[in-house]
């Protein structure tokens, strides 16, 4: 059983902690710089164009969430917060609530700032806004478990950074037919293509398919890493 007041309750001690992190803060602005160079180049045809959403998934929802977890680690109360009464559930959704409402916070920002177009479907918009905040905040929370400290998820957070909210740039790069293969299908791609075509009125089934696998895949290896350290 889920308890809405235990849930509330990290939320609320998490909401105050951000609000001490000078980090944490500056970090999550970040989005909005890249917005607003976007806004003064030429108009983009491809899925870059959703590439400041993207950022603000992974550098809000991914780096703010590692940030969250690691200071728990780091303060020597994620022990305490394993080991109490909270199921893995109130857990994971406690400490995902904020990073999840920031980042839908950046993302209107960015959307308006850096005049993207957007779909008309809206509320295809939203699920795949919706599964990728799912994916990004796995990601995050998972490196939040594994770093030792705030600062050392900057770090292991850059290839995420890179690979994730960056990726597009990095693409035209590389030569190899296969790669690019392989690369398409990681989220970043997915929900770039699924937003153009939704735009164009393409299908998009398939790459719902995928975010969905995905979104599957890592909320299960950050339950399984949860368990494990409570175990530890």
């Amino acid at each position: 059983m889920i308890s809405i007041q235990r849930i509330q309750a990290v939320v609320m001690k998490d909401y105050q902690d951000l609000l001490k992190n000078a980090y944490m803060l500056s970090t999550a602005v970040v989005p909005l710089f890249f917005a607003f160079i976007f806004n003064q180049g030429e108009e983009i045809q491809t899925a870059t164009v959703y590439m400041p959403i993207l950022l603000s998934m992974v550098i809000v929802g991914s780096f703010i969430q590692a940030a969250v977890i690691a200071e728990e680690k780091e303060k020597n109360t994620l022990r305490g917060l394993l080991l109490s009464p909270l199921n893995t559930a109130e857990i994971f959704i406690g400490k995902s609530v904020l990073s999840a409402v920031s980042s839908i916070i950046m993302i209107v920002a960015v959307i308006f700032i850096g005049n993207i177009p957007m779909p008309d479907h809206i509320l295809l918009t939203a699920a795949a806004i919706f599964i990728s905040l799912i994916i990004f905040i796995s990601f995050g929370t998972i490196l939040g478990l594994v770093s030792r400290t705030v600062m050392e998820t900057s770090v292991m957070g850059i290839p995420v950074l890179f690979i994730f909210g960056m990726g597009d740039i990095f693409r035209t790069m590389i030569e190899s037919e296969w790669l690019l293969d392989v690369l398409s299908y990681l989220p970043d791609q997915q929900f770039g293509q699924l937003l153009l075509q939704l735009k164009d009125g393409q299908p998009v089934g398939d790459h719902f398919l995928v975010l969905t696998v995905w979104a599957v895949l890592s909320v299960t290896i950050t339950i399984f890493i949860f368990k494990k350290r409570r175990f530890d």
